[in-house]
């Protein structure tokens, strides 16, 4: 069985040193789950750039044909659930979100835990990791940009273009400024399999919300679905 480990990873330029803030399945803050108490992780919200309710992206002029196409697709979806904020695609200058691909998606073996049975690589399971969300900000913690990678091959296979479009929607959902929910069953779990249900669901978008309607910034936050 294939599974793919989808990663944000928020770089802090104003630090005077590199460092990074992961929102990544192998994250401890993935694992603070009790019964019945299904949660999202809010990351943190945009700036200025959202004044006018737009966010904008562009595709790498190289970028794999399939997932332009997925692309297209997610951001689609994105726009008919998400009212207030809505992604318009640029050709050229700077762009809020820009999104390019690149060949082969890395293998993953540390233990992936979502507040329940861990999943570790094997024999019968290989985990990858099909996309990344690079997330900048500025020195008071808000979004400036977001660098979007997707793989189109795992494992020596291409990827699916239904896997590609999840793949899409999920990584979107991070320049959005939500993190992962601590359970398998949404968009925006930190794994994703073939029974994975990758639909934009309430909890998402009501992440969004809080995200965006008050300020968070770069510090482990979460809301109840």
């Amino acid at each position: 069985m294939l599974i793919f480990v989808l990663i944000a990873s928020a770089s802090l330029p104003y630090l005077l040193s590199f460092d990074q803030y992961v929102m990544a399945a192998h994250s401890s803050s993935l694992n603070h789950k009790t019964k019945g108490d299904d949660t999202i992780q809010i990351c943190c919200s945009w700036g200025k750039e959202i004044d006018d309710g737009i966010l904008t992206y562009r595709i790498d002029d190289d970028a794999n044909p399939q997932v332009i196409q997925s692309v297209h697709q997610a951001v689609n979806e994105w726009n008919s659930k998400v009212q207030n904020i809505q992604l318009q695609e640029v050709t050229d200058g700077n762009a809020d979100i820009d999104i390019m691909t690149k060949s082969k998606a890395p293998k993953v073996s540390h233990v992936v835990s979502i507040g329940g049975p861990k999943i570790s690589a094997g024999k019968n399971i290989k985990l990858v990791q099909p996309g990344e969300s690079n997330i900048s900000f500025d020195p008071r913690g808000r979004i400036t940009h977001v660098d979007i990678t997707i793989a189109t091959t795992a494992v020596g296979n291409s990827i699916g273009l239904s896997e590609l479009e999840s793949i899409a929607k999920h990584e979107i959902g991070h320049a959005y400024g939500i993190g992962h929910t601590n359970f398998v069953d949404d968009l925006m779990s930190p794994v994703l399999t073939r029974r994975s249900n990758t639909g934009i669901s309430q909890c998402d978008i009501n992440g969004i919300e809080e995200a965006n309607t008050s300020p968070h910034t770069l510090s482990p936050q979460f809301l109840r679905c």
